[in-house]
């Protein structure tokens, strides 16, 4: 799966944001915490959730796989809920 190349990713001021182009559904702005936007950025080449999970796991040491998975699955369902997923 891959984010669609009718979102952009932006940072400003410490804050990440996905913001559609005007080719997308969806016209709001969404303002990511610090694991969704690592798994955003993630997106951006073609990956597997479990390859995102593995990423977090590599970078982060003090959580578990269940967790992460949980919150991998969460996002995404929430990224797919905008159509900003090409799987």
């Amino acid at each position: 799966m891959k984010l669609k190349k009718e979102f952009l990713t932006h940072k400003t001021m410490g804050e990440h944001f996905i913001v559609p182009t005007s080719a997308a559904e969806f016209k709001g702005i969404v303002q990511n915490n610090e694991t969704a936007a690592f798994i955003v950025e993630s997106l951006k080449s073609d990956i597997t959730e479990n390859e995102i999970v593995d990423r977090i796991l590599a970078t982060y040491s003090d959580t578990d796989r269940r967790t992460v998975t949980e919150d991998v699955t969460d996002i995404l369902n929430k990224l797919r809920s905008i159509d900003a997923l090409a799987d």
